[in-house]
């Protein structure tokens, strides 16, 4: 008997075929490896965990997403590093030889981590932007700096390929991500000057050296896709060894050129006259509300709302022709004249509580800062050190402002819990505040009304006739002429 048996026509999978499919293949494990996903929720609660407590800025949130990212860089080293070192592991070496793709074409199949990275560092960027609403950051918007969420989590995929090609054991992977920890630490330690070449190699752009600056997140984007293409062509050496080679030092170049272009374009001397062409009273963008004058930074003219929450309770208690300082805010730096000479003006910063307890902290802070301008007892924010107020009848008008301005001010001022801040005095002010308190609410505003520019004298009693009995100190005369803000003795 014959048996004659016939061909079934299957023919073998190219090598470029089996790469593919064996990109497919990874591309589906990596996105059920339990690294990938805790590292994209970990990176998403951090993001929004850092950017909880204050309003955030389009600087400040590219910021958080870039150390966001780094963290989703190292779950999906330890998710690749473990995919790549899969068929040196545990003796798969001999099943593994049969296969289509040899190691080199195994170690393409994981470059498609690349591009899963990229989605999933957007996606977890644009869900820590939509977590934080209804606020929306404020801000000059720099495309450059939020697009290294799209470079830095497939940095570390490739570097966990590359890693798992070279040590497949599982220890690897950690002890890498250990390895690479310490090199940042060393990048934070070492010394900048005179050329930051260290924070032009730390993975996330560094905030603009001034509010509104120029800063060099395009070449430091450069840097970041330098790197990424050299270790990529570092995986595919077996594979296309001389195209490899090539590319390996093009990209070595460009990411040193780019470095290079970030230290060249940072200043190293900085000036006054620099500063202010950022953030100097040309280019503030003022609006006035119930008679007060608010002056942002540009592109942060959506917190004057916040500002004027917090000062227009403290200006409805001053009399109808007493001066309303000028809320400015202010960069980094900050030379201590305002805006119009002889016009008092209180400073805020780049800072604001976004919700909760932590706004209620900014709001009453401003309110403070308000009520002491408004008697002239402001010290210029944070700059300068605390001056002596006691026994300045003024001291008791700021308080009696801020207990009139708050929810729960006249309780707190009584119990001593609501203070003029940067101002020292003691408890007869505090009394002499109660005082004010306790007498009817239009008589004391009514007094200060006819005879407020007495008030702001430091040296004057003019309170005695609702019964306060300090006697102000001897109150040195001004070193300079302007209007004196403070100095470390007694508060002019």
């Amino acid at each position: 008997m014959t048996i004659t048996m016939e061909s079934a026509g299957q023919t073998m999978a190219t090598p470029r075929a089996a790469t593919v499919a064996l990109g497919r293949a990874e591309a589906r494990r990596l996105l059920h490896s339990p690294f990938y996903w805790g590292g994209a929720l970990l990176a998403t609660a951090l993001g929004v965990v850092w950017a909880w407590t204050r309003m955030p800025t389009w600087v400040t949130f590219a910021e958080n997403s870039g150390m966001s990212s780094l963290v989703l860089s190292v779950g999906l080293l330890m998710a690749t590093h473990l995919a790549a070192g899969r068929d040196r592991r545990a003796g798969a070496e001999e099943s593994t030889s049969a296969m289509p793709a040899g190691p080199a074409r195994r170690a393409l199949a994981m470059l498609v981590s690349v591009p899963v990275a990229m989605l999933t560092g957007a996606a977890v960027h644009l869900l820590s932007l939509l977590l934080l609403l209804p606020t929306w950051p404020v801000g000059e918007f720099d495309p450059w700096a939020s697009a290294v969420v799209l470079v830095i989590p497939p940095i570390g995929a490739v570097i966990g390929v590359l890693v798992g090609r070279v040590l497949p054991g599982p220890a690897a992977g950690p002890l890498t991500v250990v390895a690479l920890c310490a090199l940042l630490i060393a990048l934070l330690a070492l010394p900048n000057y005179p050329l930051n070449y260290t924070g032009a190699l730390w993975p996330v752009p560094e905030p603009p050296w001034e509010i509104g600056a120029p800063r060099p997140s395009g070449w430091h984007l450069i840097y970041l896709v330098g790197v990424l293409i050299a270790l990529a062509a570092a995986v595919a050496w077996r594979a296309w060894p001389k195209a490899s080679a090539t590319v390996l030092v093009a990209a070595v170049a460009c990411a040193g050129v780019s470095v290079e272009r970030q230290t060249a374009e940072t200043p190293t001397v900085i000036s006054m006259d620099l500063v202010n062409q950022y953030t100097g009273p040309a280019v503030l963008s003022c609006q006035t509300h119930q008679q007060v004058r608010y002056c942002a930074l540009p592109h942060f003219e959506g917190w004057i709302e916040n500002w004027r929450e917090a000062v227009e309770p403290v200006a409805a208690h001053l009399p109808s022709r007493a001066q309303r300082p000028t809320v400015r805010q202010i960069g980094n730096s900050y030379d201590l004249k305002p805006i119009t000479p002889g016009i008092p003006e209180i400073v805020t910063s780049h800072s604001w509580g976004r919700i909760g307890g932590w706004a209620t902290d900014s709001r009453t802070r401003m309110a403070r800062d308000y009520a002491a301008a408004s008697v002239g007892l402001y010290t210029g924010g944070f700059f300068h050190a605390d001056c002596e107020a006691s026994g300045q009848h003024r001291a008791a008008a700021g308080l009696w402002l801020l207990a009139q301005s708050m929810p729960n001010g006249v309780e707190q001022v009584r119990n001593g819990e609501l203070r003029i801040p940067r101002v020292r005095y003691g408890q007869a002010e505090l009394d002499a505040a109660v005082t004010l308190l306790d007498r009817p609410y239009d008589e004391v505003a009514g007094y200060l009304g006819e005879h407020w520019t007495e008030l702001r004298d430091p040296s004057s009693t003019a309170l005695a006739g609702l019964g306060v009995t300090l006697t102000p100190p001897a109150v040195p005369a001004a070193e300079s002429q302007g209007e004196p803000r403070s100095e470390a003795g007694v508060c002019r």
